[in-house]
């Protein structure tokens, strides 16, 4: 009876034994470790601004000016439509597509603000503006087409320039029909005035407009005072002969000098001008423009100087008056 209880007491030991080897042991790193492996990773998603999604819609649109009106004299109007077309990227027409123009509305002090549109192009993706009523005033500005925007975010604004088209528009002064006298003043190196400018007028009488000549006043004491000079024409000319008078200074914004390198000459010349409405004396128009001119000795400096100042002048009178 002993001998049977040592043999079985022996087992149950070696079973012991057996069952605690066969469980492994598990260390804190070993089970944090095990976690790891087993958490899900975490997904990042980046979303896109309403701008950003904007201009991926619009990718390879094409937006085209098809036509548009010559120019016209104040007090007509345009003869035919602003036409512009959009396409998409393999060409075809974009129909139903929102686009925003922008047309001149008012001019006030020379400044010109626009008004914006929307349209929808037609089947053969085209819009067509027609503006009924004779524009009130000159300019020689731009009229713009692009996609309507989703926002006023300056940063899409500049991206749309790559989908912008353009067309002139182009209003010019009825001077040539009206006329005007003139009281413009050309000024030596010293700043003092010297004579009319003869500059100005010729560059007039060249394009056609003979109506524009030196008026009946001509006394330098006029200079910088316009209501008096106005005044003093208008109580010898009337208001009916005439449309407009303009007057003004070309100076020298410094003296003219030689260049380093010895080719020639180098000056700077300045128009000043401004026009008044003969019938009221309302003043509309105001200007500074200036002209860097050179030449191989000081008369062709100037004389250069002066005739393109005087087309810039007259191109500007002709567009802003």
């Amino acid at each position: 009876m002993k001998k049977s209880n040592l043999i079985f007491t022996s087992a149950l030991v070696t079973l012991l034994l057996s069952a605690c080897a066969s469980t492994p042991e598990t260390t804190g790193g070993e089970k944090h470790s095990n976690h790891e492996k087993s958490a899900p990773k975490a997904i990042i998603s980046v979303q896109k601004s309403p701008e950003e999604l904007f201009l991926e819609s619009i990718e390879g649109i094409t937006v085209k000016k098809v036509s548009s009106p010559k120019e016209i004299t104040l007090g007509r109007a345009f003869a035919a439509p602003f036409v512009f077309s959009v396409s998409n990227a393999d060409g075809t027409p974009a129909e139903n597509f929102k686009l925003t123009v922008e047309l001149p509305t008012t001019k006030t002090e020379g400044t010109i603000a626009f008004e914006k549109s929307e349209y929808i192009t037609d089947a053969e993706g085209l819009v067509s503006i027609s503006v009924a009523e004779k524009p009130a005033f000159t300019a020689n500005v731009k009229v713009k087409a692009y996609p309507t925007p989703v926002s006023e975010d300056a940063e899409l604004a500049k991206s749309l320039e790559a989908y912008t088209a353009t067309a002139d528009w182009k209003v010019k002064s009825d001077i040539a029909s009206k006329g005007a006298v003139l009281f413009v003043w050309d000024f030596n190196e010293k700043d003092r005035p010297v004579n009319n400018s003869y500059n100005i007028q010729a560059e007039f009488r060249g394009r056609g407009i003979t109506m524009v000549g030196n008026g009946p006043v001509n006394e330098t004491s006029y200079i910088g005072k316009p209501k008096t000079l106005y005044k003093d024409t208008y109580d010898i000319i009337g208001g009916n002969a005439y449309g407009y008078l303009i007057y003004g200074t070309i100076k020298f914004e410094q003296p003219v000098t030689a260049l380093e390198d010895g080719s020639g000459y180098y000056c700077i010349l300045k128009a000043e001008i401004e026009a008044v409405n003969m019938k009221n004396g309302n003043k509309i128009y105001s200007s500074v423009i200036s002209y860097e001119s050179k030449g191989k000795n000081w008369n062709e400096c100037v004389s250069k100087g002066k005739d393109k100042l005087s087309q810039l002048v007259v191109d500007d009178i002709i567009y802003g008056l």
